[in-house]
Formats: C-alpha cells, structure tokens, sequence
C-alpha cells in the first residue's frame, strides 16, 4: 500500500504516536491512541498492528534506557519476568486461534471496572518500594507468574498490557511506581523484538509511515520518562486511571 506521507493524514499519526510515546513510558496503553487514531485516517487494518508494533519499538527502547540508566529499575526481576513473558505470549497467541476474543472481552469488562476501583481504593499503592523484603523464592515466582499470565494476555489480546505489568509489578513485588514502569519498559521492549520481527517478515508494516511516526513516538517516550522520574506517582497515578477509563471505554466500543 502506498500512503501518502505528507499530509494531513501523517501528521496526526505523529501527533498520536508522540502523546502515545508520553502515556506508554508512564503507565503503558499507548495503543489506546495510535490504533484508533490509525484506524480514523483510514489505514487498513491490515497494516495497523505490524506498523504500531514497529513503531513504538525503539521509543519503548528509550524509555527503558532511560529507566535502566537513572536507577529506577529492578533488573532481578524484569529479567526473570521477560523469558516467561516470552512463553506466555507465544502461548497467548496460539489459544487466540482456538478461542474467540469475545469471551475475553466480556472477562475484562467485569475485570477492568474491579481495577479501576482496586486503584481508588488503593491510593497508597506503589508510593514506596519494599522489594528487599521479599525472599529470592517469592522474587522468582511472582515476577515469572507476571511474565506468564500478563504475557498470555498481550499474546491474546493485548490492549492495556503495560498498565497490568505495571500493577502487577506493584502489587505483587511491591515496587514503587517508577520502578515498575521501569521494569514494565523493559520487559515490553526485549519481548517485542520477537513480534516486530514476525510483522516485519510478513510484509504488514508501512515502512514510510511507521519511519516518520517513530522520531515523534521516541520524543514522547524520552518526555514521558523523564516526567515519571521526576514526578513519579504524582504523575503516574492519574496517567493510570485515564488509560483504565480510555480501556473501558475501548472494551464496550469493540463489545457493542
């Protein structure tokens, strides 16, 4: 498909991918923005995945860098996270050629509403970090129980994935906030070489589109970072409750 790439269309794609590139190196759900957005200027559907995936690689890429190079990552855990987040995918990806994604959609409209309130109810959740008072056992078990099931579930489905990794990270292993997006960064960004490969190989990505989109999706990912760093939960929190409402949101649209 040729797609035109000055022009109004392109531009909003940037817009999107950049404010996208904010909200995935905050909480993640960044497809919130990008996949409607493309969708709305009339990209086949065909292309939209493998051009997202490829797109938002290295701005994910810089988040976690730049995550990983101010301290605000728990390395033990993201890295015995990210092999069964691998695992979990591939899984997710097979079981999403056996049973429809209905069923699905209609299990996370009663569970993102029960998030949405775990998250008011829970106003001190990730504010400190109590990692070192788990046991290298607990460690291992919970960050690979993370990487299983929330790896399943992007396989599967995807929409809101780095969010769940987020919370998982902080209600599971106790990491702050910062930390498990760190962690939530870096997991996402290794695991994603495997998909944006597969798409790549396909033919489904628009390479010109997906090149331009990429400068402003690194910009808003280097800016996201930094304000979560800077801000941490102060910023983190109500970024979180706004991709829990655009996911609800979403999941209605694509039930109804």
């Amino acid at each position: 498909m040729n797609f035109e790439l000055f022009s109004v269309q392109t531009l909003l794609c940037c817009l999107a991918f950049f404010f996208a590139g904010i909200v995935d190196s905050i909480t993640g759900g960044g497809g919130l923005i990008t996949i409607p957005a493309m969708l709305a200027v009339g990209i086949p559907v065909r292309f939209i995945i493998g051009t997202n995936q490829c797109s938002v690689l290295i701005g994910t890429g810089v988040a976690a860098i730049k995550y990983t190079k101010s301290g605000n990552i728990h390395l033990k855990s993201a890295l015995i996270t990210l092999p069964f987040a691998l695992v979990g995918s591939y899984l997710g990806a097979r079981l999403n050629l056996i049973v429809p994604v209905y069923y699905l959609k209609i299990f996370m409209l009663v569970t993102v509403p029960v998030i949405a309130v775990f998250l008011f109810a829970n106003k001190n959740l990730g504010e400190d970090d109590h990692i070192d008072e788990k046991s290298d056992a607990a460690i291992f078990f919970r960050s690979a129980a993370i990487g299983l099931l929330l790896g399943g579930y992007q396989g599967f489905y995807g929409p809101g994935a780095g969010l769940f990794y987020m919370l998982a990270y902080a209600a599971f292993l106790k990491l702050n906030l910062v930390k498990a997006t760190g962690n939530t960064r870096f997991v996402i960004a290794a695991a994603s070489i495997i998909s944006v490969s597969t798409y790549a190989a396909s033919g489904a990505v628009l390479w010109g589109l997906a090149i331009a989109v990429t400068v402003f999706n690194i910009a808003g990912s280097y800016l996201g970072a930094a304000l979560a760093i800077k801000k941490g939960a102060g910023i983190i929190r109500p970024v979180m409750v706004c991709v829990v409402v655009l996911l609800l949101l979403k999941l209605i649209f694509d039930f109804f």
